[in-house]
């Protein structure tokens, strides 16, 4: 069924206020319901103006949720941003609102759990360290990054360091 212009607005307005789109997914949606492509323009500029859709805010709130909930790395979220099709600026943009000390934060805390099931296997040492390197890694932190975590953590659990020490 194809619609019009009239009919799709307030279907692609819910769809957007549900959560924040990216232009990729509301081009799905579009297709998915047969809308006419020379049109889309014009319905991107209603969502435009009316707010129910920015890219910006769109991936400021992607950036937020992979890296607080999924605890990704910069590097798959930008990659995963990529994939989206969000310009490669207003991805770096959001990216850079990642606070450096809450990253390493986070790639520590990954990285003291990932060697404490490890040890707990009674994994070998070299074993543990290229097996954490390679599970923060396939988080998507950078290399020093994952260097860092791991080589911290480990110091950490060979001098038992509680949270406070640190």
């Amino acid at each position: 069924m194809e619609y019009t212009f009239k009919q799709v607005l307030p279907k692609i307005a819910a769809y957007c206020s549900y959560q924040d789109r990216c232009r990729q997914e509301i081009e799905n949606r579009l297709i998915k319901w047969e809308y006419s492509y020379e049109d889309w323009p014009e319905v991107f500029a209603w969502l435009k103006d009316n707010k129910f859709w920015d890219e910006e805010r769109y991936a400021a709130s992607f950036v937020r949720g992979k890296f607080r909930g999924n605890k990704w790395g910069k590097r798959k979220i930008k990659m995963a941003l990529y994939q989206k099709g969000v310009p490669q600026e207003i991805g770096n943009k959001a990216l850079s609102e990642i606070k450096d000390e809450e990253y390493q934060e986070v790639a520590l805390k990954l990285a003291i759990k990932k060697v404490e099931r490890l040890r707990e296997k009674g994994e070998e040492a070299h074993i543990v360290k290229g097996k954490t390197l390679q599970y923060l890694a396939g988080k998507g932190f950078e290399s020093q990054t994952c260097y860092n975590a791991v080589d911290d953590a480990i110091y950490r659990l060979d001098n038992d360091l509680e949270e406070e020490e640190w």
